[in-house]
C-alpha cells in the first residue's frame, strides 16, 4: 500500500520542485534595462554631449572637461540625475 502512495506522489513532488526551482532562479529583467549607457548632458542647458556615461553607480563621476554630466529625465524637461564614468 505504501509503495503505491510513493509511486504516485514522487512524480508530483518532482514537478513541484522543478517549478519552485524555476521561479527561484528567475533573474529580474528590470535590472538589465536600468543600467544603460547614455550620452551625458550639461546640467544648465541639458545640451547633449558625445561623452558616453553610465547610470550604474561608481565613485567616478562622468565629466566633460571640468563639467559634471547628467541624465535627461523621462519628460525631457530637466537633467536631475548624475551620471558616472563608464567602466568597461
Amino acid at each position: 500500500m505504501k509503495t503505491r502512495i510513493v509511486q504516485k506522489a514522487l512524480p508530483f513532488a518532482a514537478i513541484v520542485l522543478a517549478v519552485a526551482g524555476a521561479f527561484a532562479a528567475n533573474i529580474s529583467r528590470t535590472n538589465v534595462s536600468t543600467y544603460a549607457d547614455v550620452n551625458g548632458r550639461i546640467p544648465s542647458t541639458c545640451a547633449e554631449t558625445s561623452v558616453v556615461c553610465s547610470d550604474n553607480f561608481n565613485p567616478q563621476m562622468c565629466t566633460n572637461g571640468a563639467q559634471q554630466l547628467y541624465k535627461l529625465n523621462a519628460a525631457g524637461t530637466a537633467c536631475p540625475q548624475a551620471l558616472y564614468k563608464k567602466i568597461q
